[in-house]
Parts: structure tokens; C-alpha cells; sequence
């Protein structure tokens, strides 16, 4: 397996240049250290799932876990922020920039006007920060009403025009829009493979990154993503996946 997973990285590696792949702390509000976790193992994207509560952004999965005292102003812009001022301007010491997937579950248009107001003040300090929109999200042709310092996670069942897929930061496609349920434990069917190759080549060929969602947290898991030259690998087992990164340069 690991050949063959080496083999089609090469030969993808030789039909188009790369992307640097980058780690994804998905639905990171659930770790024990929201932000943090992800930040202190230098992981580049980091999710968070947002509702809308008396007016203010609430970090949450489901609507029946909504606290007020889960925001996503104290979970992560203020650590954000206080990093930024730490680090000299940058999410990193190292001049590393960060990725901040915002997956707004409902009352898209509302959050993105909270969102909006909040981060307005801040435009300056997170110039080094890539804000991407995600679930309920604006229309591709309402994304030029929008600061510019939002970008949107592109679907891979839209079609999108050039100016609004210039807003686009990369796209993405539910792992089952290729094939069933993979559970990472059993090497990957080579018609799946064969159909994510396709979609890796053409985003690459349009100059995105592409990100599957529903993929499993397991080494195998990690390893085939990276072999199929999947630009965004997220889990919910941080150590894991850093683990793997680490060892498998």
C-alpha cells in the first residue's frame, strides 16, 4: 500500500506543481484548550462552528450546546489577537501565517454582519490571518458585497464566476461525493482514489486548494490524503496528525 500511495504522489507531483499541505484542527472548539491546543502544536487552520445568540457569536456543533459564555470573540479572536501583538504582527513567531475556517451553521447574513462589526477594528492585525466563510455562506455572487478580508470555502458542486472565484480560498467536497464511507483502517479503493485525483488535478490546475470533510482520523487516513496531494488535512486527533506530519517529511 505505502508503494502504491508513493507512486501516485509522484505522478500527481509531476502533472502540476504542489501546495505546501497544511494541518486542520477541525471543529476545534471541542478540543480541551480551544485555540490553543491547535496553536501550540503549530498547526495552520483552525475551525470553529458559529451561531447567533442575543447578538453575539457563539462557538457550538449543535444549537442545544449555544452558551453565552462560549464566544467566539473570547475563544479565539482575543487569543488571536494577543499572539499577533506577541509575535511582531504575525499569528507565528516564525512569521507563519494562519488559516480561521468560520462555518456558519445558520442566519448566514446576521453572523456575517456581527462578523463584520467585530472584526473591522482589527482589519490591521489580522492582515496575516486568512478568514474563510463556510455553511451557510453568501451566494457566489453576493461574496463581492463582502470586506475583502474574508475569503469563502468554494464547493465542489458550484460553479462560481472568475470574479467570484477569486475569493475563494480552496475548495471542498464531502469525502462521500467520491465514494462510501471510508473508515481509514483498509486501504483506500482505487476507483475513490482515482476520482479525488481528478478533482485534486483540476483545483490545482485552477490554482486552489482542495479539502475532503468526513475523512477519518487514522495514520492510513493521513497518509493517503497526503499521497493524493489533498492540500487540507483536518482532524479532531491534533497529536496524530502532528505526529504523522513530523515523521513523514
Amino acid at each position: 500500500m505505502k508503494k502504491n500511495l508513493l507512486i501516485l504522489g509522484l505522478s500527481l507531483g509531476c502533472m502540476f506543481s504542489t501546495f505546501a499541505q497544511i494541518i486542520h484542527s477541525h471543529n476545534d472548539y471541542e478540543q480541551k484548550q480551544p485555540f490553543f491546543a491547535a496553536y501550540d502544536l503549530g498547526f495552520d487552520s483552525i475551525e470553529a462552528d458559529l451561531y447567533l445568540k442575543d447578538g453575539e457569536l457563539c462557538v457550538a456543533h449543535d444549537q442545544k450546546d449555544v452558551s453565552a459564555s462560549r464566544t467566539l470573540r473570547k475563544l479565539y479572536i482575543e487569543p488571536l489577537l494577543a499572539k499577533i501583538k506577541e509575535n511582531g504582527g504575525y499569528p507565528y513567531p516564525n512569521k507563519k501565517s494562519l488559516h480561521l475556517l468560520l462555518d456558519l451553521k445558520t442566519q448566514g447574513k446576521e453572523i456575517m454582519q456581527v462578523l463584520d462589526k467585530q472584526l473591522q477594528p482589527h482589519k490591521k492585525e489580522l492582515r496575516h490571518v486568512t478568514i474563510s466563510i463556510s455553511g451557510d455562506m453568501p451566494k457566489p455572487e453576493e461574496f463581492q458585497n463582502y470586506d475583502k478580508m474574508f475569503s469563502f470555502d468554494g464547493r465542489k458542486s458550484l460553479t462560481y464566476s472568475k470574479e467570484a472565484f477569486k475569493r475563494i480560498y480552496m475548495v471542498s467536497a464531502s469525502f462521500t461525493d467520491f465514494g462510501k464511507y471510508w473508515t481509514g483502517k483498509a486501504p483506500l479503493p482505487q476507483d475513490v482514489a482515482d476520482k479525488i485525483s481528478v478533482f485534486v488535478k483540476d483545483m490545482h490546475a485552477k490554482n486552489k486548494k482542495v479539502r475532503l470533510w468526513g475523512t477519518p482520523n487514522t495514520t492510513l487516513g493521513f497518509e493517503t490524503l497526503k499521497a493524493l496531494q489533498v492540500d487540507v488535512i483536518g482532524t479532531d486527533d491534533l497529536l496524530l496528525l502532528r505526529q504523522f506530519m513530523d515523521t513523514s517529511k
